[in-house]
């Protein structure tokens, strides 16, 4: 019995093994894109829908990100954000380029009107310093907030 149930075991974690060799994950067409989002040297990291403007198509917030350096208790990248209408693929807004530790994208309708806002958090003009050992990271953090507002508004 012990036999049986070991050689189980091994098989299933053989197939399991083959699957996960030959498995292929969803291609990204970049069809979806409008080419110019991509700056050269970036990666498309992630990306989300949500209703952002006045309009009732939805928006897809893309983050690009690129490995800025390497340190002992984080990391930096450079980011940056790109909205696109998801039907037509017009660029509605394109973001500086960032440094920051961390690489996501946080949508939230904190004024509850229906609308989401992208918010960020990032190194002040990208500056910042480490001790010798590349510790203790000091830098000054911007939090912002990416919004639409209404026609009526501007």
């Amino acid at each position: 019995m012990k036999r049986t149930l070991c050689m189980i075991v091994m098989v299933a974690g053989i197939f399991v093994q083959a699957k996960s060799q030959y498995g292929v994950s969803v291609p990204r067409s970049w069809d979806r894109y409008p080419p110019e989002v991509q700056d050269t040297g970036f990666r498309l990291h992630s990306s989300q829908m949500e209703q952002m403007d006045d309009s009732p198509a939805l928006e897809e917030i893309i983050l690009f990100s690129a490995h800025n350096g390497h340190y002992p208790y984080f990391d930096l990248f450079r980011n940056y954000y790109v909205i696109i209408d998801y039907y037509t693929k017009e660029i509605k807004y394109k973001s500086d380029i960032v440094i920051s530790t961390e690489r996501k994208i946080t949508l939230e309708d904190r004024n509850n009107d229906g609308k989401f806002e992208l918010y960020r958090s990032y190194f002040k003009e990208g500056k910042f310093t480490v001790d010798d050992f590349g510790n203790n990271l000091n830098t000054e953090w911007v939090y912002d907030c990416i919004e639409w507002k209404s026609y009526k508004d501007k």
